[in-house]
């Protein structure tokens, strides 16, 4: 049975805080010790954390709290709709210029023709906008990013993660506190 869409549970318009969690496909192992093969994957807490405030830095998504298990990862993350809205389109685009989605690091400088060309057109600058404080391209650049450089150390290929991520709406200051006990 599928669960409900998004739409229903995230307006990318209203600062909201959600619970963000997806697990691990076949047997994947994300972090800490594999009895099975007794290798150590507690390296990738550090790693994730990593990914998390670099993406924090670039989008107006804060992370409230995070927990990384042995197959599935928790966030609690607050999209500020407030705070892109007040950027300007030099600003949104610089710093969509600076994500990359297959790397944990930051894209050099983009190039100042670069930028302008984007500037010119209007629908990708508020297109861009609304990807900077949006929970599903915040997720996408967080999954990818985990998922190519698991299987890289797993050396495999294909699914790393069982589905798209899962999300729930923390409407009241006792959820939020609930679920914060809850994933740490």
């Amino acid at each position: 049975m599928p669960g409900c869409p998004r739409s229903d549970v995230f307006d990318p318009n209203e600062v909201g805080i959600f619970h963000c969690y997806t697990r691990c496909v076949r047997r994947a192992f994300l972090c800490g010790v594999d009895q099975a093969t007794g290798r150590n994957y507690s390296h990738r807490r550090t790693l994730i954390q990593k990914r998390l405030e670099l993406l924090a830095s670039v989008f107006a998504i804060e992370v409230l709290e995070f927990a990384v298990m042995e197959n599935h990862l928790h966030v609690i993350l607050r999209n500020r709709p407030d705070l892109v809205s007040g950027w300007s389109d030099d600003e949104v685009m610089r710093r969509w210029m600076l994500l990359n989605a297959k790397s944990l690091e930051l894209n050099d400088e983009p190039r100042e023709e670069r930028i302008e060309a984007a500037l010119a057109d209007i629908d990708t600058v508020a297109d861009r906008r609304e990807r900077l404080a949006h929970l599903s391209w915040f997720m996408a650049m967080l999954d990818e990013s985990i998922a190519r450089t698991c299987n890289r150390e797993d050396n495999c290929r294909g699914h790393f993660w069982e589905e798209r991520y899962k999300c729930q709406a923390l409407v009241s200051e006792e959820a939020v506190l609930a679920c914060a006990v809850y994933v740490n």
